[in-house]
This record gives C-alpha cells, sequence and structure tokens, in this order.
C-alpha cells in the first residue's frame, strides 16, 4: 500500500512520463539510425525479401518506438501544464481560505492507481476533492461532457477527461483511504472549478462547479456542514502527514 500524502516532485506522473517518452524517442532514434546504416542488399539476403521490401521494413522499424515517444511526451506536457494549475491553485487557496483549512496538492491516495487527485481542501465541513480547469471563455456542461460555449451554439468538447466525472471518481478514492484511517463518516465530496472561464448551463454536472476562487472559498466555508476543527485536523495528519499548505 502507498504511503498516504502529497506526492514527492519526483513521482509526479508527469515526470514518469517525460522519462518513459524520452526513452522511447531514443530508442526510435537509434532504430532509424541503424535501419539508415543497413545495406539493403545484405538486409534483403539476411530476410529472404526482395529489396524494394527490406527497404520497406527498415524504413518501418523505428515507427512504433517514434510514436510511443512523440505519444509520451505530448501527454507529459499536458500532465505538466495540469501539475502547475493545481499547484498555483493550492498556492492562492492557501492565501484566501482562514484558519483551520489545510491544502493538499497532488494527493497520491493508496488504491494503486497510477494518477494522482490533483487538489484537497481539508476544514472543518470536510474534504473537498477539486479538479481545477484552466479555461478561457465560456463553459457549458451536457451530462457530464464539458463543451466551450459560442454565440450561437455549443462549440468543441473540451480535450481531457470530464472533470466532473474524474471529480466524483477521485472522490472516492479519498473516501476510501479516509475510511481505512477510521474516518469512515467525514463527509467527502468533489468540486470542479474554472478559475478562468464563466458559465453557461452546468446543472447536468454530477457535481457542484465554479467560476473563479472566491466563489469556491465561500462554498467551502459556509455550504457544507461541519465535522468540528479537531475532526478535521486529524483528517488531515492522515491525508497529509506533513501539510504543504496551510491557511494563514
Amino acid at each position: 500500500m502507498n504511503a498516504l500524502g502529497s506526492a514527492s516532485p519526483e513521482r509526479r506522473r508527469w515526470r514518469r512520463t517525460l522519462r518513459t517518452g524520452l526513452f522511447w524517442t531514443a530508442l526510435g532514434f537509434g532504430a532509424a539510425c541503424i535501419s539508415y546504416a543497413c545495406d539493403p542488399d545484405v538486409a534483403a539476403r539476411s530476410l529472404g525479401f526482395d529489396r524494394a521490401l527490406s527497404i520497406l521494413f527498415l524504413a518501418l522499424v523505428p515507427i512504433p518506438a517514434l510514436a510511443l515517444g512523440v505519444h509520451g511526451l505530448a501527454l507529459a506536457l499536458r500532465l505538466r501544464a495540469a501539475a502547475g494549475l493545481a499547484d498555483r491553485t493550492a498556492e492562492e487557496l492557501a492565501t484566501l481560505l482562514p484558519e483551520g483549512f489545510v491544502v493538499v496538492p497532488h494527493y497520491r491516495p493508496s488504491d494503486g492507481g497510477d494518477d494522482e487527485v490533483p487538489l484537497l481542501v481539508v476544514g472543518p465541513r470536510g474534504v473537498a476533492v477539486i479538479e481545477p480547469r484552466e479555461v478561457i471563455g465560456e463553459v457549458v456542461c451536457c451530462q457530464d461532457e464539458w463543451y466551450g460555449k459560442r454565440k450561437y451554439g455549443i462549440g468543441r468538447r473540451l480535450a481531457g477527461a470530464s472533470a466532473s466525472q474524474l471529480a466524483r471518481w477521485n472522490a472516492s478514492r479519498v473516501r476510501s483511504d479516509i475510511a481505512t484511517g477510521g474516518f469512515s463518516r467525514t463527509t467527502v465530496y468533489g468540486l470542479v472549478v474554472f478559475t478562468r472561464a464563466t458559465l453557461a448551463d452546468v446543472s447536468s454536472s454530477c457535481v457542484p462547479v465554479f467560476a473563479g476562487l472566491d466563489a469556491l472559498v465561500a462554498h467551502l466555508e459556509h455550504d457544507t456542514p461541519p465535522v468540528g476543527r479537531d475532526r478535521s485536523r486529524a483528517v488531515a495528519d492522515l491525508l497529509a502527514p506533513t501539510p504543504p499548505l496551510a491557511a494563514a
């Protein structure tokens, strides 16, 4: 079982994905160099192909590794951007929230899953599992699918997995960790916050959605039943034995 708490920088998924992408890219370039250096006639005799098929075979050899490498590098860039957003949101929330709240970015659940939870806020009213999104413009939700809203209707679907579904799923993962630690009655709920976008119709989202951190902070402070400061402190110690960010 993985230790509870904030994932260390070296163990964050974007770094591991970057290393994997670099490995496959290097392997692909190495295979390309070897293929380029091979004599097609010698390869044809060794493989039992005619010369044209041997040239085609040598040209195709590097493609799988290069494709995996490019995919890994592109995914690492997206994950790095998401990690940066979680860090910035955590720092701002730690400034905006009053005393009694602990902000935990990059939480690593104990279920062995590869995906970390971007952001938790542990406070007197429970544990909020937050999925931050940085989108410019107006957004709309249709049965937990998210789209940009245009002047004359719904535009393109937002890239990536559904923010609301991720928040609900991550909330269930955190709830399992808390129950294992003896706090099964603690309120755990998922939230989505769009830090730069405005909201159109989001009534079909499976979790509450907020535009801007001020609205999110107001919800965290007032809109859920309190569980008591001592209990929230104990939950925060369970999830983050060394809390990285705490409200002053």
